[in-house]
Parts: C-alpha cells; structure tokens; sequence
C-alpha cells in the first residue's frame, strides 16, 4: 500500500467501534453458496495465494466470514478488469497485514476523543475507565499479545464503511501500488498521492458498493440489525423492493421543500433505494402495495390515522403486517 497513516483515511467513530463490530464481521457463518463462487474457483485462488482464510480443519466444509466475503468479491472486480494475480497477492499481503492495537488506540485517543465516541459502550463507569487508559497513554506499554483476534486494514475498511456509510474505495495501478481512497478525506491525502490518482490509469473498486450489495441478499436481515448498517426502517422496504410486494414506493423527505420520490417497480428500484438509504435525507416511506392499498413505513412509532385510507405500518409493530 501507498504511504498513508492510519487517521488519514479512517473516522474515529470506525475505530472505536471496531472491537465491538469485530466479532459480527470476523465470524464465519457464510456458506459458498451465500458467496456466489464456485468451490472450484476458491481452491484455485487460494493454490495462488490471494485468500488468506481457510477451514478449521481440513474435512470441514468451508465458512466465510463477512471480511473473506468483500475480499471475494473485491477479488472478482479485480479479475473482471484483467488485474494480474501477483499485483492481487500484493494487495491481498498488505491488505491482511495486521495493525497493532497500541496504533489504533493511539488514533483514537490523538483525535479529540470524548464519551460520545464511545457510544457503543452502555456502562458508563467502563466508558471512564476506557477513556481514562486511553487519555494517559497507558496503551503505549500494554501487553495485548493475549487478544484472540488480529485487526488488518480490510477489517478497518469495512468498519469505517459499517459505521460512518462513507464512499469507500481501493485505487489499484498498473505496477500493483494500490490504497484505501475516500473522498470526503482527500484533504489529507499527500499532494503525490492525488497526482498520481489523477493522471495515471487506475482501477477502482468501491467497497461500500458492496457491503451494500450483501445486504442485498436473502436472509441477510439479522446481520443488517447486528452491525447496524440498516434501519430497521430500511430493512422493512428493502424486504418489500426484493420481495415485489408493491406497485411503487414513495420517498418523503426531511425537508419539506424536496419534492417527494416515486419509485416504481423496476429491475433499478433497489439502485435508487441504496442512494436514499446513504444520504438518510427521508423521513418516511409510502408503499403502494399490489392491490393498491398504501401503507406507510416510519421510523418510530406514531399514532394510526386510517381516516385517511392509509394504514400505517411501522417499524417495530409486530402486528403489522403488508398480508
């Protein structure tokens, strides 16, 4: 990877968040057939060497986790774009590099850290004694050999992606330089850097695209609610959209100037649902379902107005149901 340091490309909301996301994203759950290739394909990468994750034994069918799964199809976009295997097996090597832990809690206490960060922490007396370890530097000296897992840049990227929903991507080039580009960051980036993103051919693949895409698949629900990367508002119209339990989808927005949204159903609804999903500029969402009832799904809930000739089905009513 191109020089960069860790904060220039990672949120503290990522790091901090991390230990806690880690065990969701790190846990090998997934079957080949959740990750779309062929069993023959896996093999041969990884005879090449550009995986970096295997069985626990060597009878046991193969579980992916969620990190192997984006490396995956990460490997796949590379691939598709005629990327050489070496170049791959440079990536995949400093891609998988471990990071130590005394470096991301150095990031983390170095960037204005104060107890919101550290909202995923419910104890509040384990909140000051985290902040407190952080703040006097103790970390610097601390034996943290005895942590089971190991955190690497993919497990970063995929935190910092989960918890703040920004454009991610990995920027290859012809020679195998590669690293981590996200826009909204570029002002750290060194004035090297974005020259050669600007005038030297590249490829890009953009991992938030496919985080969002795994959302995409069936079942996937319970892992959207685990790592917090879909509402629960969004999982339920996600649910409709897949399903074609509707005739078209209104979007209402924040702001009462937007001129609402009409989604119809299409082979590209589920695209325009992912660029309102990652704005979080809506307020609620109203599905016309296929009889042609309207039902309308909001965030928390309000009182029923059927008045009107809209139920209202929202997010957390068990007893509402589109049936």
């Amino acid at each position: 990877m191109l020089s960069l340091e860790l904060e220039q490309f990672i949120d503290t909301r990522s790091l901090a968040s991390l230990g806690e996301l880690m065990a969701t994203i790190s846990q090998q759950n997934l079957s080949a057939k959740t990750i779309g290739v062929s069993y023959r394909t896996i093999c041969h990468w990884d005879e090449k060497g550009i995986i970096r994750f295997g069985r626990e034994n060597a009878d046991a069918n193969r579980k992916y986790s969620f990190v192997d799964y984006i490396w995956i199809k990460v490997i796949e976009e590379l691939r598709s774009f005629g990327v050489e295997l070496p170049i791959i097996q440079k990536i995949v090597k400093e891609i998988y590099e471990p990071i130590p832990i005394k470096d991301i809690f150095g990031v983390i206490a170095e960037n204005n850290l104060d107890a919101s960060v550290l909202s995923h922490i419910k104890d509040d007396d384990e909140k000051k004694e985290f902040l407190k370890f952080l703040k006097s530097g103790e970390y610097q000296n601390a034996d943290f050999s005895s942590l089971e897992k190991q955190f690497n840049y993919l497990h970063i990227l995929v935190a910092e992606i989960i918890s703040t929903k920004k454009p991610v991507s990995i920027i290859v080039f012809k020679n195998g330089d590669w690293f981590p580009y996200i826009k909204e960051n570029e002002h750290l980036y060194s004035e090297d850097l974005l020259y050669k993103k600007e005038y030297e051919s590249q490829v890009c693949v953009s991992l938030t695209n496919l985080v969002f895409n795994f959302m995409l698949e069936e079942n996937m629900a319970t892992f959207s609610k685990e790592v917090n990367l879909l509402s629960m508002q969004e999982i339920k119209v996600l649910d409709i959209v897949v399903k074609g339990n509707y005739q078209k989808l209104t979007v209402l927005y924040k702001s009462k100037k937007a001129e609402p949204l009409e989604v119809l159903k299409s082979e590209t609804a589920v695209t325009e649902l992912q660029k309102v999903f990652r704005k979080k500029n809506y307020r609620e969402f109203i599905v016309t379902d296929n009889d042609g009832k309207e039902y309308r799904i909001r965030e928390e809930k309000q009182n029923l107005d059927l008045s009107k000739g809209v139920k209202e089905l929202l997010v957390g009513d068990s007893d509402a149901d589109l049936d």
